[in-house]
């Protein structure tokens, strides 16, 4: 465990640990793609079929050889026409096809004339000359897209609606995907559900719907909740009942509050005695107390209880693990530099997320700030549409160019 003497730990190290600790998901499922959009790849797929299956046009127009083209004005007779679909045939020498989109390209030509450079009769043509045209144009080769026994989608790999598109054309109709059984804890007797009248000394529970759709935006789709009483025998009991009942047991466990080191933080109390947990300290604004560790073998992720540092501890730390266990090699996306119109002039003692806005000024992208930089606040985050980097130690001026990763980048995957 980490010394509450010591130095803050660095993001950067945090999230080596963590990439390093990630285990692979034993729960794996095959499903239809129907089913699959947005789920990670549990093994690499492999096309049972070139794709395309045969050469075709990319155009319509007409086939030829293109040693048979001269002069400009040549006439060839015209005596095949080919459209989608139909069967392969085959062009004598000094004959051209008509030919549409899709089409298989006849045995014996090599090259594709649009239509508009040509002057088409009914069974003859007239064509451009040779100099204006290139060998093997407008025609898509057999396996351009893929070929026979090639891998097109490693195991890792999300699948995004043009992956499901991909994997569909190499004719594959279900595939494995990672199916982890999370489990989100809450706890705290001062929560209450949205549903529920206001009552004195409560707060509406954000951090659980939150989390909820994060996991679910991210591609798990298997996630329960629990929310925990300041209470250890009821802790204490329910945490039995989900690691002894095979039909529950979670693959990971993320919880919101109850896991720093206050005299009614019993969750980490509890949760230490069924496994190992450590207690980070991290150089990060918002999320300074992090907790790390496994419980019955189940990795498990103690994330601070203000909202907005949920959200950015679970975009920059929990999120690449969750997506390493599934195989990913890149697990956050790359950073873009963009400059700011604002300044900080106290050099930044924790690498700062800040919730930023990014807008055209001048016909150049800016950062803009939100006001509030409170972790207590989420409308900060709903009026931002990502996250600028402070490094420890820097201070910013207008025009400084920050390391942005938009909301939608990360959690795209």
């Amino acid at each position: 465990m980490q010394d509450a003497k010591q130095s803050l730990m660095p993001v950067a190290e945090a999230l080596e640990r963590l990439l390093a600790s990630a285990l692979p998901f034993r729960a794996v499922r095959e499903i239809p793609l129907a089913d699959c959009q947005g789920q990670y790849l549990a093994e690499s797929v492999t096309s049972r079929v070139n794709v395309p299956a045969f050469d075709n046009a990319a155009v319509d127009g007409v086939a030829l050889r293109y040693a048979d083209l001269d002069e400009p004005g040549l006439t060839r007779p015209m005596p095949l026409r080919v459209a989608a679909g139909d069967a392969p045939a085959s062009l004598a020498t000094g004959q051209v096809a008509r030919i549409f989109t899709g089409a298989p390209v006849p045995a014996g030509a090599d090259t594709v004339l649009m239509q508009e450079d040509c002057e088409i009769a009914e069974t003859r043509v007239r064509l451009p000359g040779k100099a204006s045209v290139t060998a093997g144009q407008n025609i898509r080769p057999a396996g351009q897209d893929a070929k026979c026994n090639e891998v097109v989608m490693q195991r890792g790999e999300r699948l995004t609606p043009q992956a499901v598109g991909l994997v569909a054309s190499v004719g594959i109709a279900a595939v494995k995907v990672n199916a982890p059984r999370i489990l989100v804890l809450t706890s705290g007797d001062e929560i209450q559900s949205p549903e529920e009248t206001p009552l004195p000394g409560k707060i509406f529970d954000s951090n659980g719907p939150q989390l909820m759709q994060l996991l679910k935006q991210s591609g798990f789709v298997n996630v329960q909740r629990e929310h925990l009483p300041d209470d250890p025998a009821i802790i204490r009991n329910t945490l039995t009942r989900v690691l002894t009942d095979s039909a529950q047991r979670p693959d990971v466990i993320i919880s919101t509050g109850g896991v720093s080191v206050g005299e009614e933080d019993h969750l980490r109390a509890v949760l230490a005695e069924n496994g190992e947990l450590d207690f980070w300290r991290l150089a990060i604004k918002p999320g300074k107390p992090f907790t790390y560790g496994r419980i019955n073998d189940i990795p498990f992720f103690g994330l601070p209880g203000n909202p907005s540092a949920v959200l950015v501890c679970y975009l920059m730390l929990v999120l690449p693990t969750l997506r390493r266990s599934c195989g990913a090699d890149a697990v956050l996306p790359t950073a873009m530099p963009v400059p700011v119109d604002f300044a900080i002039k106290k050099p930044a003692k924790r690498q700062e997320y800040l919730r930023v806005r990014c807008v055209h000024r001048s016909g150049s992208l800016v950062l803009e700030k939100h006001p509030n930089q409170s972790s207590g606040m989420l409308s900060s985050a709903v009026w931002a549409d990502g996250l600028a980097v402070v490094p420890v130690g820097s201070t910013v001026s207008p025009g400084d160019a920050l390391a942005f990763f938009s909301f939608s980048g990360l959690l795209a995957g």
